[in-house]
């Protein structure tokens, strides 16, 4: 695929606060073992991209040092290679930017430096599995000027946050866009990833720098498509994990337990999802251990009951202790006779015996990083 890949690191829709508070949020943990941004960059690699460009704005050290080179990626070698670009490589010698034109005005020159002919750029507030070469099949059998990616679904977030909904004709094309209302209908939803061509975004991304724009959607694509360019959606078919709060983080996190969910996203011949593997011994269960229907990481230690969870490498849940419906990462301890339910657990935490912590899958009961309770 002859295309030039640009990630956006950073959230600018949702509200992903605490997980985000320390790390950028293609930096979150997912899946056990995953980052959420190893899922697009694997992506953009099996449909034979090689060069990617990561943009972010700060909290960027676990980013950094989860992907480094893209070794695990294949991306380390001389033609081909991922490059960070954080904020103090922009125009005007410094700032951040506060959405993805202007992280595309920050990093104008970085465009300028490939010859590829398409670019694909894309935010990462979504787990999937895209065959991205068949994305450009559709881009120049069409002839659009923008393929935007959508999936169809429901909206499941509770908080009002803009949620981007595309009126889609019968060839494909998009006619209208609005802010989609919170309803229990199946709807095209955005997923802020568009594909064009290279030079197209560059002259566009000049030319609103000398015209004062700031706002990719609504100073560039709504106005291409309430004049009638041909702007293109392209449904993504399979699973489309779009996490924008902590509640949607939870719920889709807890989807993974679904056996064709997980088929979607890991079980795809020849669309591998790679990650900065770590090398632990195996998971360790004790003589009372009980596991149902959960993912468990490597480096663990269960001697209590896990029912409906999402366990990371390094954790270890104590003696009669059972944690349901949660997701616990890297690293944290859990101490006997504690209950854990729909709680969401960051990095190295530690909840002392016979805690009782509850939410709800719309509410999760959430703990930061090295907190202890």
């Amino acid at each position: 695929m002859n295309a030039l890949g640009f990630i956006f690191a950073d959230s600018v829709d949702g509200a992903l606060n605490e997980l985000t508070e320390k790390r950028t949020l293609g930096a979150v943990p997912f899946g056990a073992r995953y980052r959420v941004i190893d899922f697009l960059i694997s992506n953009m690699v099996n449909a034979g991209i090689r060069n990617i460009g990561i943009a972010t704005t700060g909290k960027y050290d676990s980013l950094m040092h989860h992907v480094r080179s893209g070794a695990p990626w294949d991306l380390d070698r001389k033609r081909s290679r991922l490059t960070f670009l954080p904020p103090y490589a922009s125009f005007n010698g410094g700032g951040t930017y506060e959405n993805r034109l202007e992280a595309l005005q920050y990093h104008l020159q970085y465009l300028k430096n490939f010859s590829e002919e398409y670019v694909l750029i894309s935010g990462c507030n979504y787990v999937a599995n895209i065959d991205f070469e068949k994305v450009l099949e559709f881009h120049k059998e069409s002839g659009a000027r923008i393929t935007a990616l959508y999936r169809n679904s429901k909206i499941h977030r509770q908080q009002e946050l803009t949620v981007m909904e595309y009126k889609i004709g019968e060839d494909g094309r998009i006619l209208d866009h609005r802010n989609a209302e919170i309803l229990d209908e199946v709807r095209p939803l955005s997923i802020n990833a568009y594909l064009m061509k290279l030079d197209d975004l560059i002259e566009i991304t000049e030319r609103s720098m000398r015209e004062g724009k700031h706002s990719f959607r609504r100073d560039l694509l709504f106005p291409m498509i309430e004049s009638g360019e041909k702007v293109m959606g392209y449904e993504v078919p399979g699973a489309v994990l779009y996490m924008d709060d902590l509640a949607t983080y939870l719920k889709n996190s807890l989807d993974l337990l679904n056996k064709d969910v997980r088929a979607s996203l890991f079980h795809v011949d020849g669309f591998p999802i790679l990650t900065n593997v770590k090398d632990s011994a195996p998971a360790r269960y004790g003589d009372k251990a009980k596991v149902v229907n959960s993912l468990i990481a490597d480096g663990t230690i269960i001697e209590g009951e896990v029912r409906n969870s999402i366990i990371f490498r390094g954790v270890r849940i104590g003696k009669d202790s059972v944690v349901e419906n949660s997701v616990i990462m890297q690293e944290s301890t859990i101490g006997d006779g504690v209950r854990l339910n729909y709680a969401v657990l960051d990095k190295n935490v530690i909840v002392q015996d016979c805690r009782m912590l509850s939410g709800y899958i719309t509410h999760p009961f959430y703990m930061g990083v090295n907190e202890v309770i």
